[in-house]
């Protein structure tokens, strides 16, 4: 891999299976978050020429992109020499992985899971349990010193309510939202509980059964568009934080500038 310049200010891309999110990350953090599409290639360049526009007045600026869709990544890193005018590092391609890994095969891992996994432990420095719920449900394990060590992968609650009216002959389409309670008294409220509750009752056990094999229970931290739908149904978790990958793929350049 080619030397990584330092920078002042990074424009992170987080490229997932469903949307896209940007972000400036500075002195100051993750600040002007944008989120669009991952199928609206119309919408990329706007985002992006918005995003850009955070980082003027800065001194070095660069790109980092993380992404688990090949495809958009090429598509991105066009964008990204066009609009910005540099050329973008890619987490996997240009860029190491932000964190070890003690998993029987590093190059299945999605970069999403490992800069998630990333950010959580660079922020709380002990054993964690780091789940995203996005359109795949991620629940990873992280060990006291820091290394990736694998996790479980669910149906996201989106996914699960169309295999629910897909697979069927009569239940209805639904969207994951709040339960009014356990008993569903209709078809709908019965699905939106079994879903809801369901994802909330995995990610409990799964964590409990880390907790068994680290010896310890574990940080839980989650992330994804319906984080915050599980936390209220999860009293054990703690915290949310909305934009934890990406604050992986920043920490994924930074770390690379530093062990130069």
């Amino acid at each position: 891999m080619s030397l990584v310049p330092p920078v002042d200010t990074l424009l992170a891309i987080d490229i997932g299976n469903t949307r896209i999110g940007m972000a400036v990350s500075d002195a100051d953090g993750i600040h002007d978050t944008q989120r669009v599409g991952g199928q609206q290639q119309d919408r990329w360049r706007a985002a992006l020429e918005e995003t850009w526009r955070a980082t003027l007045g800065a001194g070095e600026r660069g790109v980092v992109i993380g992404s688990v869709c090949p495809d958009r990544s090429r598509a991105m890193s066009a964008l990204v020499d066009d609009v910005c005018g540099v050329p973008p590092r890619r987490i996997r391609d240009d860029l190491p992985l932000p964190m070890e890994l003690d998993i029987d095969n590093p190059g299945e891992v999605g970069v999403d899971r490992i800069c998630c996994a990333a950010a959580a432990y660079d922020r709380i420095r002990a054993a964690c349990a780091v789940a995203s719920f996005g359109t795949a449900i991620t629940m990873d394990c992280v060990s006291g010193d820091g290394r990736f060590l694998g996790g479980a992968i669910l149906p996201g609650l989106d996914a699960c309510c169309a295999a629910l009216h897909e697979r069927t002959a009569a239940l209805p389409r639904v969207s994951p939202a709040k339960p009014t309670g356990a008993i569903g008294r209709n078809t709908h409220d019965a699905i939106v509980s079994g879903v809801a509750y369901g994802a909330a009752g995995a990610l409990r056990e799964i964590v409990e059964q880390f907790a068994v094999e680290l010896g310890e229970w574990p940080q839980v931290v989650i992330t994804g568009g319906n984080a915050p739908l599980i936390a209220e149904l999860a009293e054990f978790v703690d915290s949310i934080v909305p934009d934890l990958c990406l604050m992986g793929v920043a920490l994924a350049y930074r770390r690379a500038t530093a062990e130069q």
